[in-house]
């Protein structure tokens, strides 16, 4: 099999560069998956495919389908197609729930119960907001506690639907939202004052351990579409989100 796809490095529009590794092909945060809505000119990943393949294959190369979507602010593994049958068969897929996605994610707090299942109907509002409603479409999440710390808890959580914002809106419905999440918890980041207390000034100035979504998209389970063998994928957590469990382990520990 011949990979025409390479590792894709750029610069984001605030200077710091950013990797994307293609996992497997038969195939990170701040990126969007598909062309922003209002501004053209941000990277995405879609595009970014496109154009990779078309200077391999000479510029008439067929477009590249997104399967499905994670937020910009959400890392990890993210699936695409190479043709519109295999596009309609991965979406048929997901739509009967026989692709598994887990999650990473660390949270506020930590649930009384170490496994279990938020079956929450959620609407989408006004500017996009998402919003637990009798009347929004049926949705689920499993999750599992991994590790509990003082103040927060790594999870890994499962969504069973896939509607928009549905992880963070359901831990947020049972009170432990994500640990950073601006819209549905208020928090913008986690800082090393959140764990310890900073005795220098270079501790001052460097306090920020992530300041984005602490949610990754960790593992994708499928059978190939075609030859119908299982595949398994993950993606390791990137350096903000091992930065954070590693002083979350340091500090913030519950012994």
């Amino acid at each position: 099999m011949i990979n025409r796809f390479k590792a894709i490095s750029l610069r984001m529009p605030d200077g710091h560069k950013q990797k994307i590794t293609i996992i497997y092909e038969d195939q990170p945060a701040g990126i969007r998956v598909i062309p922003d809505h209002w501004d053209k000119d941000l990277h995405n990943l879609l595009d970014l495919l496109n154009m990779q393949l078309d200077k391999v294959l000479g510029g008439n190369s067929p477009k590249i389908w997104v399967v499905h979507r994670i937020d910009a602010d959400t890392s990890g593994l993210v699936l695409f197609a190479k043709n519109a049958e295999i596009h309609r068969s991965l979406n048929s897929e997901f739509e009967n729930n026989k692709i598994s996605k887990f999650y990473l994610a660390i949270i506020k707090g930590c649930p009384s119960e170490k496994k279990g299942q938020i079956n929450l109907p959620l609407l989408t509002g006004g500017k996009g907001r998402v919003r637990v409603n009798e009347k929004g479409k049926p949705s689920v999440t499993n999750y599992k506690v991994l590790e509990t710390f003082e103040k927060f808890s790594l999870l890994e959580v499962s969504p069973v639907t896939g509607r928009t914002h549905q992880i963070r809106v359901h831990l947020e419905a049972i009170g432990h939202p994500l640990a950073v999440d601006p819209v549905y918890s208020g928090s913008q980041q986690i800082t090393i004052f959140d764990l310890k207390r900073a005795n220098s000034y270079q501790e001052t100035k460097n306090s920020a351990l992530i300041s984005r979504l602490t949610l990754h998209a960790w593992r994708l389970k499928l059978n190939h579409p075609v030859d119908q063998v299982p595949m398994d994928w993950v993606a390791e957590p990137p350096k903000d989100f091992q930065a954070l469990l590693k002083a979350l382990r340091k500090w913030g520990s519950t012994s």
